[in-house]
C-alpha cells in the first residue's frame, strides 16, 4: 500500500501546480495581447502586433523567395533581421501557422522549455522556487516575442545533457543556441569539465555544420553564401555602432556601464576579453574541482550571467538569461546574508524595475539612463566567480526529502580525457 504524501510535499506540489498555471495563463494572455489586430477603441498598446515576431515570421518567406534576409523590408516590419539564415528555417513552422497560433506556440516553446530545463537541472523544491523567481523576466521576454527564454533553456539543457553523458544532445543544444544568438557558443566551455572532450568536439562540429547547411533545403549554395556575407556585414555594422556609443542594445552590458559611469570610449572587445578570462579562470586554476557537480552547477550559473553582462546587445528581455543563472545559484547554495542580498537586489532592480510597480518617471530618470539592471548581475557574478575560485567559503547543499543537510563540498580528480 502506498504511503500518503507528507503534508510538506503536498504543499510543494500544490505551489508548483499553481505556478505552472500562472505560466500557462501568461502564455494565453500574451497570445491575446499580441496575436490579434487591435479592435476599434481598444487601449493603445495592448492589442498590438509585435515587430520582433513579424521579423521572425517574414524571415522564412524572404529566405524561400531568395530575398536578402538582412536588407530593410519596411512593407513587413521595422528594423532589420539580425539572426542566422538557419534560424529562418527553424522558424518555418511558426511562420506557416496563423498569427495567433504561431505566437501561442512560440511563447509556449520559450517558456515551457525553460520550465522543463530548470526542472531537469534541479530537485523539485529548488526548481519550483527558481521558476517563481524567474517568472517576471520570462513574462517580459514573452511580451517582446523574444528568443531569450529559448536560449537560456538550451544552455541549461546542454548542462543537463553533459551531466547525463549525452554528448550529442549537449552539442546539438549549444549548436542551435549559437545559431539563434551567437553568445551561447560560450557554453562549449562546460564540456571541458567532462571526459571524452575530443568526441564532444566532433559531435559539436557535425551538429553545427549540419545546421549551418540547413537552408540548402530551400536555397542554392550560392544564395546561402550571399546570405552569410550579408549577415556578416550587418553584424560588423552593428558592432561599429555599439563601439561608437550607439548600437542595438539598450543596456550594453559592462561595456555600457563603463561608458556611462566612467565616460570611457573603449572598444567592447578588450572588456569582453577580460570578462572571458575571468569566467574561464576557475576552470584553468582548479581542475581538481571539475568532478564536483556543485562546482559545475555554479559554473553554469556564472556562464548564464556572463552571457548577458558581457553582451553589447543586451536589452531588458535579455535579462531572463542572467536571472535564470542567479536564481539557480541562489536556490542551489546554502543561505547566507550575501546570497540573500544578491537575490533581493536582482529581483528589485532587474525584475521589478520594469513593471508598473515602479513609476515611469523613476524608470526614465534612473533605471534606464544609468543601466541599473546590469549592476546586481555584475555583483552576483563577481560573488559566483570568487566562490568558483575558492576565494569565498563554499558549502554544497544536499537535500533529502523534507529537509536540508549542508556538508562541506568535496573536490575530486578531473577525470580522463
Amino acid at each position: 500500500m502506498t504511503a500518503p504524501l507528507q503534508p510538506s510535499r503536498t504543499r510543494r506540489h500544490a505551489w508548483r501546480r499553481w505556478l505552472l498555471a500562472l505560466y500557462l495563463a501568461s502564455i494565453a494572455v500574451v497570445t491575446v495581447q499580441k496575436g490579434f489586430t487591435a479592435p476599434a477603441g481598444a487601449p493603445r498598446g495592448f492589442f498590438r502586433r509585435d515587430n520582433n515576431f513579424e521579423i521572425f515570421r517574414a524571415s522564412w518567406d524572404n529566405l524561400r523567395a531568395g530575398r536578402d534576409l538582412y536588407a530593410p523590408h519596411p512593407e513587413r516590419y521595422e528594423d532589420r533581421y539580425k539572426y542566422s539564415p538557419t534560424f529562418a528555417v527553424l522558424f518555418a513552422p511558426f511562420a506557416s501557422l496563423p498569427l495567433p497560433l504561431a505566437l501561442l506556440a512560440w511563447s509556449a516553446l520559450n517558456t515551457l522549455l525553460l520550465w522543463w530545463a530548470v526542472s531537469l537541472a534541479l530537485p523539485e523544491r529548488q526548481s519550483t522556487l527558481a521558476l517563481a523567481l524567474i517568472y517576471l523576466d520570462a513574462l517580459r521576454s514573452m511580451q517582446r516575442a523574444q528568443s531569450n527564454g529559448l536560449v537560456a533553456a538550451l544552455v541549461v539543457l546542454a548542462f543537463v545533457a553533459l551531466e547525463r553523458r549525452r554528448q550529442l544532445g549537449a552539442a546539438a543544444a549549444i549548436a542551435v543556441g549559437t545559431l539563434v544568438k551567437i553568445f551561447p557558443l560560450a557554453a562549449l566551455s562546460m564540456a571541458v569539465m567532462h571526459p571524452r572532450r575530443v568526441r564532444f568536439a566532433l559531435w559539436f562540429a557535425a551538429a553545427f555544420a549540419a545546421l549551418i547547411a540547413l537552408p540548402l533545403l530551400v536555397i542554392s549554395p550560392h544564395e546561402l553564401a550571399a546570405q552569410y556575407r550579408s549577415w556578416h556585414s550587418i553584424e560588423a555594422m552593428d558592432l561599429g555602432a555599439v563601439v561608437s556609443g550607439g548600437g542595438a542594445g539598450v543596456y550594453g552590458g559592462v561595456m555600457g556601464q563603463l561608458r556611462i559611469w566612467l565616460g570611457v570610449q573603449w572598444p567592447n572587445w578588450p572588456v569582453q576579453l577580460a570578462g572571458t578570462v575571468v569566467l574561464l579562470l576557475p576552470l584553468a586554476l582548479r581542475p581538481a574541482a571539475w568532478s564536483d557537480r556543485d562546482f559545475r552547477l555554479r559554473y553554469l550559473c556564472s556562464l548564464l550571467v556572463y552571457m548577458v553582462i558581457f553582451n553589447q546587445r543586451s536589452e531588458s528581455p535579455t535579462f531572463v538569461i542572467a536571472v535564470t543563472g542567479i536564481a539557480i545559484w541562489w536556490v542551489a547554495t546554502p543561505r547566507s546574508a550575501l546570497h540573500d542580498a544578491m537575490i533581493v537586489l536582482t529581483i528589485l532592480v532587474v525584475s521589478v524595475s520594469s513593471t508598473e510597480v515602479v513609476p515611469h518617471a523613476w524608470q526614465r530618470a534612473l533605471f534606464v539612463p544609468y543601466r541599473l539592471k546590469t549592476v546586481p548581475c555584475v555583483l552576483a557574478w563577481l560573488v559566483m566567480q570568487a566562490e568558483l575560485l575558492g576565494l569565498a567559503p563554499r558549502r554544497s547543499r544536499h537535500r533529502a526529502e523534507g529537509h536540508e543537510l549542508d556538508v562541506p563540498a568535496r573536490e575530486a580528480g578531473a577525470g580522463g580525457l
